[in-house]
């Protein structure tokens, strides 16, 4: 068995046939593909059940819900293959996804193939992102020298994706990563297994090919705006920090912007949904945490003007006008749109 296809499940019985069919569809066939429901409360058990009933190489795996972590790891846990693919359930690849990855690891031996994102909305193509390094293979002094720089954020605030979903890794370095990840972290879970597979990686492929199709939904559960969030960073925080970080030597710099720049996506998200009622409670929670010193101690070169603003405010503890000039920034982008 050479790949593993690993699929967490929760409340995407909308989604998970067509996720399920981009998998049937590859024109690699060696895999097998494992469902791992997380105690799902609408139709994705039976559905899981249905596909496994018409494919052999489908395992399902029905549990008690746990969260993200705890699912893959249960995944991890029953997966033979030589190496390991997360999918999420509401996502899809392109159907030569694998056949590609295969030829890579073949061709190059590299442990980890990391692949482009295009992020896309009710059929359309809203935005391609990708790791920002040339596309080639990465040794493990390149990974020193140009992976290590951007594995949490460089000072023009680029970072390799943080994304697990995307990549394919080979299982015998991904295992004991992906059990390790603390099943009480709820946010940043990629990162927590991303960080320590870079850092023991001898090889790494990173490739432009477009072959992980996001879907941007508006219900997504990522998506939902809670000020806890910001203390569900300091967690991952404290978990990557456990890492052998002296591999990275300017490791306290790369946390203090990582910190920052999730504070600003936070207030970013706050901003977006116009949650005003939060402000005061999404403040409260920068200035009473580790990040109210980290920002303090960040340092950014080549930012946008409304980033370079933001953070400026940030770093005066002004959170709450950060927040309003994050809401000016957008309804001017709504108004010169119209225009």
């Amino acid at each position: 068995m050479f790949f593993s296809v690993i699929v967490p499940v929760y409340k995407v019985e909308k989604y998970l046939p067509t996720c399920i069919e981009s998998i049937l569809n590859q024109t690699f066939s060696d895999l097998e593909i494992i469902l791992v429901d997380d105690g799902s409360p609408d139709n994705c058990p039976a559905i899981c059940d249905s596909y496994k009933a018409k494919d052999d190489r489908i395992k399902v795996i029905h549990k008690p819900n746990g969260g993200l972590a705890s699912a893959r790891r249960a995944g991890i846990k029953e997966a033979s293959g030589d190496y390991v693919f997360n999918l999420d359930s509401d996502d899809l690849i392109e159907n030569d996804t694998l056949e590609y990855a295969h030829w890579l690891i073949n061709e190059t031996g590299c442990e980890i193939v990391s692949f482009s994102y295009r992020w896309v909305k009710n059929g359309n193509t809203v935005n391609i992102t990708n790791d920002g390094l040339d596309e080639r293979l990465y040794t493990a002094a390149d990974i020193e020298k140009f992976i290590y720089p951007r594995l949490l954020m460089d000072e023009n605030m680029n970072h390799v994706s943080y994304y697990l979903s995307g990549k394919a890794i080979k299982r015998e370095l991904l295992t004991p990563h992906q059990l390790n990840v603390s099943e009480k972290i709820s946010l940043g879970e990629d990162l927590c297994c991303v960080l320590p597979c870079y850092l023991q990686a001898k090889s790494v492929y990173i490739s432009k090919k477009e072959a992980y199709l996001y879907s941007v939904r508006d219900d997504s559960l990522s998506k939902e705006f809670n000020t806890k969030q910001i203390s569900l960073v300091e967690n991952v925080i404290t978990e990557i920090s456990k890492n052998d970080i002296g591999k990275i030597p300017d490791f306290d710099e790369q946390i203090f912007r990582y910190s920052c720049f999730m504070c600003f996506a936070i207030l970013a998200a706050a901003a977006e949904g116009e949650h005003f009622n939060s402000v005061k409670a999404l403040c409260d929670s920068i200035e009473g945490s580790l990040h109210a010193e980290m920002i303090k101690r960040a340092r950014f070169k080549s930012i946008s003007p409304k980033s370079r603003i933001t953070i400026s405010l940030m770093k005066k503890k002004q959170y709450k006008a950060a927040f309003k000039f994050l809401v000016f920034c957008k309804k001017l982008k709504r108004v010169l749109k119209k225009g």
